[in-house]
Parts: C-alpha cells; sequence; structure tokens
C-alpha cells in the first residue's frame, strides 16, 4: 500500500514538474528563461548546377525535301534516269527530254543562263559587303548612369548577337549562292547539248539527296528528293508545348545495342515549333509537332529511327542549392538557420529553380551556412542548439595516447563554460 502511494507521489510530481516549466515557458514575455533546441538532423546549402528537362521521344527524318518538275511545253519526254531509293549527288542526270522547238529553247536557255549569273554576280557582291562590315563599338564614354567597366559587361552581349547575326546571314547566302551555281552549271549543260546538234536534254540535279518519288503518270512533282541531311521530329502534349521555346537545347540519346559505333548522346536545337496541332477536337488530345537540327555526325543513323528526349527548359549554373525538406512554407519561404554563436535564426528567403528534390535559393542563403531539418518541433527562434556526438568522427583510440593533464584542463574548461 505503501509503494503505490509513492508511486502515485512520484507520477503527480512528475507531471508537477512538467506543467511548471510549461507555464514558466507561456508566461516567460522578457525570454529570461533559456531555451534549448535540439537538432538531430543538419545539412548545408551547396553549388550545383540545376538544369530543368523534359522527357519525351522523337524520331529521325530527313531535313528537307526537294521537288523536280517538267514542263510540257518545253518537249516530249522521253524517260527517267534514276529510281526510288537512289542516292545521288548535285549534277547526276535525272530525267531526259526532246526538245520541239529548237530555236525557242536555245533562247530561253541563254536568257536563264543570263539571269543566274546577274544574280550570282549580286550575292558574290552581297557577301564581300557582308564579310568587310565591322561591327562598331558602342562609346558610353559619356555616360552619367554606368562606369566604364559596367557600360563594358552590358555592351558586350550586344556584340556577340550581332557578330553571330553577321554570321549566320554570311552562311545563308553562301548556301544560296552555292545554289544558284549548281543550277546555272545545269542549264549550261543543257544549252551545250542543244548548241552541239542534240536535241534530247538531260535534267541534272541541283541537290544531293536521294530519290523518295517518282510520277510515272509525268504529274507535277515529276521527281521527289530528300536530302541526307537528318534532322528529329517529334510531338508535345498541351501541357508539355507551354514549358518548350524555339531554340531550346535538347540532348538526343540513342539505344547504345542498336547503334554501337555512334556516340550514345547528340546535342540539337529546337528548330521549329508549331503553334497549331495537327487535329483540332475535343474528344482528341492536341499534339504540336517540332523539329530539332542536330550537332554533329550521323551517319550511321537512318531516317526512322527512334531517340529518347531531354530538352532543357531551364536552367541555373552555379546555384546555391538546399534540399527541399530544408525548407518550410507558411505564408513564405524560410529556413532554420545555425549560426555561428550557437543559436537558430529563423529566416526567409526567396528560391528559383526546382529539379529533382533540389532548389535553387535566389536570396537568404550563402554555401557554408547550416540548416536544421529535424525535429522540427524542437526549433525555437533564437534557441541555442544541441547536437548528437557523431560518434564516427570521435577517434577514441586516440584518447589513452593524450596526457592525464592535458584531460583535465580541457574537461574543466568545458564544465566551466556550462
Amino acid at each position: 500500500m505503501k509503494r503505490k502511494r509513492k508511486i502515485r507521489y512520484v507520477v503527480l510530481l512528475v507531471i508537477g514538474f512538467a506543467l511548471l516549466n510549461s507555464l514558466l515557458l507561456y508566461f516567460d514575455t522578457g525570454n529570461k528563461v533559456e531555451q534549448k533546441s535540439y537538432v538531430n538532423e543538419w545539412s548545408e546549402p551547396f553549388t550545383y548546377d540545376l538544369v530543368e528537362k523534359l522527357e519525351t521521344t522523337g524520331v529521325f527524318a530527313s531535313a528537307e525535301s526537294n521537288h523536280v518538275y517538267f514542263d510540257k511545253n518545253e518537249g516530249s519526254f522521253r524517260q527517267f534516269l534514276v529510281a526510288p531509293g537512289d542516292e545521288i549527288s548535285e549534277g547526276d542526270g535525272l530525267y531526259e527530254y526532246e526538245v520541239t522547238n529548237f530555236s525557242s529553247q536555245t533562247a530561253s536557255l541563254k536568257a536563264e543562263a543570263k539571269r543566274l549569273e546577274e544574280e550570282i554576280e549580286a550575292i558574290e557582291q552581297y557577301i564581300i559587303e557582308l564579310e568587310s562590315f565591322d561591327i562598331p563599338e558602342t562609346d558610353n564614354g559619356g555616360s552619367s548612369f554606368f562606369s566604364q567597366d559596367e557600360a563594358e559587361e552590358e555592351d558586350q552581349p550586344k556584340t556577340i548577337e550581332t557578330e553571330f547575326m553577321k554570321q549566320e546571314q554570311i552562311a545563308e547566302k553562301e548556301l544560296e549562292l552555292a545554289q544558284k551555281e549548281a543550277k546555272l552549271t545545269m542549264v549550261e549543260s543543257q544549252l551545250a547539248e542543244l548548241e552541239a546538234g542534240g536535241k534530247t536534254i538531260t535534267v541534272e540535279s541541283p541537290f544531293n539527296g536521294v530519290i523518295t518519288e517518282i510520277s510515272e503518270s509525268l504529274q507535277s512533282p515529276l521527281i521527289t528528293m530528300k536530302t541526307t541531311t537528318l534532322q528529329v521530329e517529334g510531338k508535345l502534349t498541351e501541357s508539355e508545348r507551354k514549358k518548350v521555346q524555339p531554340d531550346m537545347e535538347v540532348e538526343i540519346k540513342l539505344p547504345n545495342e542498336e547503334l554501337p559505333e555512334q556516340p550514345p548522346l547528340l546535342r540539337g536545337t529546337i528548330s521549329s515549333l508549331r503553334n497549331f496541332p495537327d487535329h483540332v477536337s475535343v474528344g482528341w488530345q492536341s499534339e504540336y509537332p517540332f523539329e530539332v537540327s542536330i550537332e554533329g555526325a550521323t551517319e550511321n543513323i537512318l531516317p526512322g529511327y527512334h531517340a529518347s528526349l531531354s530538352i532543357i527548359t531551364a536552367r541555373a549554373e552555379e546555384a546555391v542549392t538546399a534540399f527541399d525538406y530544408l525548407l518550410l512554407t507558411e505564408d513564405d519561404l524560410f529556413a532554420w538557420v545555425m549560426n555561428e554563436k550557437g543559436t537558430l535564426t529563423y529566416r526567409a528567403i526567396e528560391t528559383g529553380l526546382e529539379v529533382n528534390g533540389m532548389t535553387e535559393v535566389t536570396k537568404g542563403l550563402e554555401t557554408g551556412e547550416w540548416l536544421a531539418a529535424y525535429p522540427r518541433d524542437q526549433f525555437r527562434k533564437g534557441a541555442t542548439f544541441l547536437t548528437p556526438i557523431q560518434w564516427e568522427d570521435l577517434y577514441i583510440k586516440q584518447i589513452p595516447d593524450v596526457s592525464p593533464s592535458v584531460i583535465k584542463k580541457y574537461g574543466l574548461m568545458g564544465l566551466m563554460t556550462r
């Protein structure tokens, strides 16, 4: 009976002690009672390159289709010199036709040759002017808003962009020049055949590619060719289309087991992105076609091969990054920071990109700081924090090698500081 009474007294004393401490903390408006927070798990922000990717699929296809036509008014068709599936080069013969009006056809070819020569000369002159054009350096010496260094940094992207546009325009004109020259060569060859007394003209190919279709009925187009240059084509869902923009980078993954000699990863950019789906229907999922231009060699890849695509929709390089579970939400995002004074600080933060459980912190945190993770119900603003001993970091075997006087000295210092 006495034992039960003692147990009851002990329980009541424990409850009373806990209740008293709770009341002291509750009525401690002046923070006179020191509170401590036990931190069992913590981590620190780190520098990381965050990349947000949209995963989808695509198929390799020819980058361009070209058509060759035959004007029945120019003569009588004789025969094809190619068949579907033939891979041809620029200048190869495609078909023959017999001229019905020699003088008219000769005059037409001469006029065509003269027109092409004038166009070629104009394009060459334009390319020379582009190559000799010097991009002016912006003079910001008189600006009152920027220092000289700031002005140079401000103008550098504009200068690079202008130089890129210049080189892009030169490349386009050089391609146009090559096409005109190829067509002129074909016209001159046809003219030479006529002037040599022949009545049959061979039409040569102005393109490199593969013959895909031939119209035996001589309907236009007479011949369809696809270039050997490949691109990747695919389709995006409605939600995916909202995230993708032209010129975004794309990683193209190929199955190694099927193409062991081909690099497993190619890179490209979104070159075409449709704003309208192929089909519009209430009961049909809208899909938006897109095309990817490929960087690098594709010799071992054939049209029709499938690939996995990773479209890079956002990037944050060398970003201050923290794991998601370290960041808490009330009205705004915040984190518990373990400062050098040994206390917890409640700090508001701003975030950016979120990828795979990691978040970019744009404001409020720096690398090298420590963030408390668990248990959160122990965290208090300004409270001294305690952490468990990390036994794996202690070298127990080295303790006997320390002299007793050193152990006594630092042991007393530890007790006095408490």
